[in-house]
């Protein structure tokens, strides 16, 4: 990041595809590092030869199949951005006009270096007209509208408590590194971190045009606001915890809260009513922007707004602040050692901007209806299988197995591309001004997120764009959202035999269907709302079966002296577990009163689903990504995603016929079973 009938590839041979005789493949054996056993690492076993043939390339922090995969469908997104920029005469606000020209003016390289640090200079002067506590406001106001949402942010969030209704969602934000840890932690790598965060912080005030002294003081005065922020900010454990960021409350406590912050003019300016529906994620973290408000002197303020529009806009400046940019981010604090091509970058940044503009277009063409209804009986029978699960738990009651089946038949699945697609053509984009498009294309999501606080949900809304390669669960609307970007090889393969696509995208459906059950899924109910709908003995025994995979991940260590926090990938760590086991039983379940199918290169069907999941999931990962993935990210690396579940599994151990023993089979007083 997770079977009453028969889950299968539905027309696996459809001769609208390719012929009925055509031969199924099995997982890649040129991927297999035969020298290890399976039973020792399978993480290697299963595609190590894959990554030693196949260096992490030096733009990328990670690479494998999968990563590869989604890095072709740029080379698509990129044939679809020429074509519709070399399209004469768009209509204004057509998706051509828009995407064409959003690409044309990003790759205008020349334009943009030609530009310096000028489009930025009327927001600095902005800044370096406040005069006093209005003024101030003023312009954070006009920064959130660029979705430059500092100290703190204001969105539509559904409301947990009514799940129908979006309310106003007040959050912290403000900060710069990738945690608040790194503001926090005294370990070398922290201290590090923070010394060469002050260097970035001049380097580009210099190249704003500030003096050395200045400059070096500015990186001071930033770091100094950002960490008391960051102490006042939940850790990345607790903001887990869904009860840690519900507080319901009235605008009147917010004023409370917050008094120096000017409530009443910012709701006007967002257009919102005092009586909005409103939560506070973070209490603590806006007593501590109030206290900055009111002590914090104006010029630090300026200082802190300058630094944030640099740090936001400085990838779509000219090639100076680009490279430095790159330098901090992607190369010292992720590991990349090279840019990424203008065109790469240019084709994400229309994605995230005007993506279900370009989203469409690619769905047009690379996802047909046929395998949108293919993938769609899939969960369906996914679905299906984690419902016997449930239904076969011992540990359960009857009285919450009721409400685990009913969260069940009410889960909604996405496929593929929005039913309904979002309206850019009010979006100004020009070819001949870059910056100016990065803009507008801020201001429109801000604002298309704005337009729903205080109405009903909109279920046809889509988290992530058509040609991401991702997936998700939200547990709110009780959804499972599956791009198009995904629905490829490795993880979907019409022409590979079931066991194959059960361990590969199958994994996938069950992991997101397992996140409706994990540590922060089992706190929703069937509709949405944060409530608990376990007996006391069953969330007893849950919880129990939690700390079993905390414990497992916890012992996961990436280099001396660095592990896993268990807590913080524990949500995954289940969908990963229940995810396995489901589309196992269901692949099992398949074959059921069929022939069994032959071994293919004498791997059995068992073995062949095992090894399609380690080499969909087997990424490489640059060490200083992996760091950052210890402190931040939910998800465990990618050695441990493959390795820790299945070594849970007896169905692993009877298909490779690994000892009791072997390092990749747990021993049964430490095996963990959640789902």
């Amino acid at each position: 990041m997770r079977i009453l009938k028969t889950l299968l590839l539905i027309c696996l041979s459809s001769p609208l595809l390719f012929s009925q005789n055509a031969p199924l493949h099995g997982i890649d054996l040129t991927d297999l590092d035969r020298k290890v056993d399976p039973c020792n690492d399978f993480y290697e076993f299963a595609n190590g030869t894959w990554r030693a043939n196949n260096p992490i390339p030096a733009s990328m922090t990670r690479w494998s199949k999968r990563w590869a995969a989604g890095e072709s469908s740029k080379d698509k997104l990129k044939d679809i951005l020429e074509e519709a920029s070399q399209v004469k005469n768009a209509p204004k606000g057509s998706t051509e006009q828009l995407i064409g020209d959003y690409y044309g003016a990003c790759m205008d390289e020349s334009r943009v270096n030609a530009r310096g640090f000028e489009p930025l200079k009327p927001w600095f002067a902005e800044v370096d007209g406040i005069k006093d506590a209005a003024g101030l406001q003023r312009v954070m106001t006009h920064l959130h509208d660029v979705l430059l949402v500092v100290p703190f942010s204001l969105s539509g969030s559904q409301d947990p408590h009514n799940p129908s209704q979006i309310m106003a969602d007040v959050a912290a934000s403000g900060l710069t590194l990738p945690d608040r840890d790194y503001y926090i932690k005294t370990e070398p790598r922290f201290v590090e971190t923070r010394q060469k965060y002050k260097e970035h912080i001049a380097k580009m005030f210099e190249m704003a045009g500030s003096s050395p002294a200045d400059a070096t003081a500015a990186a001071q005065t930033v770091l100094g606001m950002e960490t008391k922020l960051a102490e006042a900010s939940l850790d990345s454990v607790s903001l887990r915890d869904p009860a840690a960021t519900d507080h319901k409350s009235s605008f009147a406590q917010l004023q409370t809260m917050a008094p120096h912050v000017d409530w009443v003019a910012y709701f006007q300016h967002k257009q919102l009513p005092q009586d909005v529906d409103l939560n506070i994620q973070e209490p603590k973290f806006m007593t501590e922007v109030d206290r900055q408000m009111q002590q914090t002197s104006l010029a630090d303020w300026k200082t802190y707004f300058k630094w944030h529009l640099l740090n936001a806009f400085g990838p779509y400046l000219s090639t100076p602040f680009v490279d430095e940019d790159f330098a901090f981010n992607d190369k010292y604090i992720s590991g990349a050692t090279e840019i990424k091509p203008r065109w790469k970058r240019c084709v994400e940044s229309n994605d995230r901007l005007l993506g279900e503009a370009l989203g469409k277009k690619y769905a047009e063409k690379y996802f047909p209806p046929e395998a949108k209804a293919r993938m769609q009986e899939m969960v369906k029978n996914l679905l299906g299988a984690m419902k016997d699960d449930i239904v076969s738990l011992s540990w359960m009651s009857d009285e919450t197995k009721q409400k685990a089946l009913a969260k069940i038949a009410t889960f909604y699945p996405k496929i593929g591309y929005p039913d309904k697609w979002k309206d850019y053509s009010s979006v100004n984009i020009r070819r001949d001004a870059f910056f100016e498009d990065v803009v507008e294309g801020r201001r429109f999501v801000v604002e298309d997120d704005r337009i729903t606080i205080g109405k009903p949900v909109d279920r046809t809304r889509w988290g992530i764009t058509p040609p991401t390669s991702d997936a998700y669960y939200n547990p709110l609307l009780n959804e499972i959202v599956f791009p198009a970007g995904i629905l490829q090889p490795p993880a979907f393969d019409m022409k590979a035999v079931d066991a194959v696509n059960y361990g590969a995208i199958g994994v996938v459906i069950g992991h997101e269907i397992s996140h409706g059950f994990d540590d922060q899924g089992a706190q929703f109910a069937a509709d949405g709302s944060l409530k608990n709908w376990w007996t006391a003995e069953d969330l007893k025994k849950f919880q129990a079966r939690g700390a079993c995979v905390v414990d497992q991940f916890e012992n996961y260590y990436i280099e001396p002296g660095v592990h896993h926090n268990g807590k913080l990938v524990l949500g995954e760590s289940i969908g990963d577990l229940g995810g396995a086991r489901i589309a196992y039983m269901a692949y099992q379940k398949s074959l059921q009163g069929k022939p069994r199918p032959a071994d293919i290169d004498g791997f059995t069907p068992e073995q062949q689903f095992f090894i399609a999941w380690g080499q969909f999931r087997g990424d490489a990962i640059r060490i200083e990504q992996q760091r950052l993935m210890m402190e931040a990210d939910p998800h465990p690396v990618a050695k441990y995603r493959v390795n820790g579940p299945v070594s849970n599994l007896l169905e692993f151990r009877k298909a490779f016929a690994c000892k009791a023993d072997a390092p990749m089979v747990r021993p049964e007083g430490k095996r963990c079973e959640v789902w």
